[in-house]
């Protein structure tokens, strides 16, 4: 979800409640994380560490996955998924001048030239800075392609994916919450 930029921060902190859950891609195990958010602070409902999951058959230790969300209460959530940050190339880019309608243009506009993968088709997402500045996350899509066909082996849903860790402790500083 994104929130208009012209709201006051206070009302911003009003409207984030609810509920997720984060899987965070390893180079050997996931990290899942379910969590509750409400306007004052942020709380860790149960962590999970599904080790070797890559040299594991997907549907054992999706059922892992599975008991884990049953026992949070989160069994009906899907996840918002950390794609390892080797895989995605990120750039910040300077866009002085751009009206916000036209950013998303700008940016396409000199995509191809933002990383190294040539005519292989990428999927890519960008958020605001501040001060006429972007960050663009790109990803080869077949990367993507990838890990939706293991979740889907496993049995988990993916609803989102994303590149920035940053992501999440910028959520938790919106919200008051220490680290």
């Amino acid at each position: 979800m994104a929130l208009d930029f012209s709201l006051s921060k206070d009302l911003r902190k009003l409207l984030a409640f609810g509920s997720g859950v984060g899987l965070e891609i390893g180079a050997t195990n996931l990290e899942i994380a379910v969590t509750r958010v409400r306007p004052n602070k942020v709380q860790v409902l149960g962590r999970l560490t599904i080790e070797n999951y890559a040299t594991r058959p997907a549907a054992e230790w999706g059922a892992e996955y599975a008991r884990f969300l049953k026992a949070s209460g989160a069994e009906r959530l899907s996840a918002t998924v950390l794609l390892p940050r080797r895989e995605v190339i990120v750039r910040q880019l300077a866009l002085p001048g751009v009206a916000p309608k036209d950013v998303e243009g700008a940016i396409r506009f000199q995509l191809d030239t933002l990383h190294p993968y040539g005519e292989d088709e990428v999927v890519w997402d960008w958020s605001p800075l501040g001060y006429g500045s972007v960050l663009v996350g790109i990803v080869l899509r077949s990367t993507i392609e990838r890990y939706v066909a293991l979740f889907v082996e496993a049995g988990i849903v993916a609803r989102s994916f994303t590149f920035s860790a940053a992501a999440v402790h910028a959520g938790i500083r919106l919200n008051g919450a220490g680290h």
